[in-house]
């Protein structure tokens, strides 16, 4: 009996080679994810386990007769190894230390650990910045790391060891490591204003310093003592309108109310809303969290608190 041939035909090669370009293209798709300075950490982890799946079943593509010598099988592999260069780029494993940082931040925040936070704040706004310095656009004139950038972000990539950032270093240590001066002096700032926050709100009269005031009527989105009430009603009075439009909101501060701290770019356009349960620590958000480089913040009373 004749032998039957084990060689594809030719619609069925073409059919293999499509298969193996559009995994190819979707895993440079994919992995455009990890260039991106300000990646979230679920962008990160499906880029981390979508390429190597892309990268196996490109293997088994490969593996079929005639693939590999196809002439457009290059191209796809252009694209998979442009995916896995990517994906083993040390500015990934930045991105990563990125991540675990502002993880990190968030739990120290919650254990009131200022010192941490600003460690780790820091450790994510330098990988950041680091990531987008290895971007090689030649539009643009950018060629990637220079040696000095590769020498910081080895010295960032142990400095993250030290604190229990990365895959392979220890648990976090009860006794943090040595910090610069000026960490320190951040971290102490940052606790002397946690401690002024507690007494609640502070008075949204640019000459008052006065903290634990109240949400009051007529005037929009302030928030006063009873020092500035009365003098808000004096002038009011002077200028002709009824007596003492201004009072305390009744509930205005509930403890158990919802309270949102809108931060705004006070000279351009943009703004971010943050939930808190406090008042305490709307205040708290309000002078800690910048986003802009000249910030500005009002607190509402959004809703009281379900029981």
């Amino acid at each position: 009996m004749p032998q039957l041939s084990t060689l594809p035909t030719a619609a069925e090669l073409d059919r293999q080679v499509h298969r193996l370009y559009a995994v190819a293209r979707r895993a440079r798709r994919i992995a455009y994810i990890l260039a991106h300075p300000q990646a979230t950490g679920d962008g990160v982890v499906y880029a981390s386990t979508r390429i190597p799946r892309a990268l196996s079943a490109a293997r088994r593509l490969l593996a079929l007769p005639g693939v590999t010598d196809h002439e457009e099988t290059p191209y796809a592999l252009s694209f998979l190894k442009e995916a896995e260069q990517r994906l083993n780029a040390p500015s990934t494993k930045l991105l990563r230390i990125a991540v675990a940082a502002r993880q990190a931040a968030a739990r120290a925040d919650d254990a009131d650990d200022d010192l941490r936070v600003v460690v780790f704040q820091e450790i994510e706004e330098r990988c950041r910045f680091l990531i987008d310095a290895a971007a090689v656009e030649p539009v643009l004139g950018r060629r990637g790391w220079t040696d000095r950038e590769r020498q910081a972000s080895d010295a960032l990539q142990e400095q993250a060891a030290r604190w229990g950032l990365t895959e392979d270093a220890d648990d976090v240590r009860p006794t943090p490591p040595t910090v610069p001066a000026y960490l320190s002096h951040q971290a102490a700032e940052r606790a002397a204003t946690r401690s002024r926050c507690a007494a609640g709100i502070r008075c949204t009269e640019s000459t008052c310093l006065a903290y634990g005031t109240v949400k009051v009527t007529y005037l929009v989105d302030s928030w006063l003592c009873a020092d500035c009430i009365k003098a808000a009603n004096t002038r009011l009075n002077a200028e002709g309108h009824a007596p003492d439009p201004v009072r305390p909101v009744p509930g205005g501060t509930p403890e158990s109310g919802h309270y949102t701290v809108t931060l705004y770019n006070a000279i351009g356009k943009g703004a971010r809303s943050v939930k808190c349960s406090t008042p305490q620590r709307a205040q708290f958000i309000a002078e800690t969290v910048r986003p802009f480089n000249n910030t500005g913040y009002t607190i509402h009373v959004t809703a009281p608190a379900p029981n």
